[in-house]
């Protein structure tokens, strides 16, 4: 079984007749998808944020999902910027080969993020191999928001990042010291550990 087909098996008195079944699933789930949001489901940001993130990760039409993201954002009556809008549409601008125009959708929303957010933008930063970029988000955040653990947990996966290991385990013992819960200081000891092996911690 693959996303995609099946393989079944037709019994015939002492024989075994096996056969693949296949079928598009993204095309059919994105045929769906076109429906809904010509339906009363189409009317809702969400919906056509979903749609956008779907076709981004599942091989969809990148175009048609930067039309889809694009509206969520400006030019109908339920748009609205969120970070979740905006990092679509930077993910999918940077799988189309446009990194400038990515970075430029991301910085937008830099004065509006919250610390997590931020955290986030410089987590996709990285995702999309600008790693210089997400050193400056990482330092604004915690320029922002001095001396709490998300910012240290950013600034150690920046230098991380950059290969610089000996200041990504300074930041990232910071981050372990006020941890909010014992998953968060596991996950961080974890990385720890990565890192004292030599190994990215992202």
């Amino acid at each position: 079984v693959t996303a995609n087909s099946a393989t079944a098996v037709l019994n015939w008195e002492k024989k075994q007749i096996p056969f693949k079944i296949e079928l598009d699933v993204t095309d059919i789930v994105l045929a769906d998808i076109r429906k809904k949001l010509q339906d009363q489901p189409g009317f809702t940001r969400q919906t056509w944020e979903q749609a956008a993130n779907f076709s981004l990760n599942n091989g969809g039409n990148l175009e048609e999902a930067l039309g889809w993201i694009d509206g969520t954002i400006a030019g109908q009556f339920f748009s609205q910027q969120t970070f979740n809008n905006t990092n679509i549409k930077a993910q999918i601008l940077n799988k189309m080969g446009r990194q400038e125009e990515a970075a430029a959708t991301l910085d937008s929303y830099l004065s509006k993020a919250s610390i997590l957010e931020m955290h986030q933008i410089g987590r996709t930063y990285i995702a999309m191999g600008m790693a210089d970029k997400a050193m400056e988000v990482f330092s604004l955040n915690a320029e922002n928001h001095k001396d709490t653990w998300p910012v240290h947990y950013g600034m150690a996966r920046a230098y991380s990042a950059k290969g610089d290991f000996k200041n990504a385990l300074n930041h990232l013992r910071k981050a372990l010291l006020n941890a909010p819960n014992p998953a968060s200081k596991g996950r961080i000891q974890a990385n720890i550990e990565k890192l004292e092996k030599g190994e990215d911690i992202n």
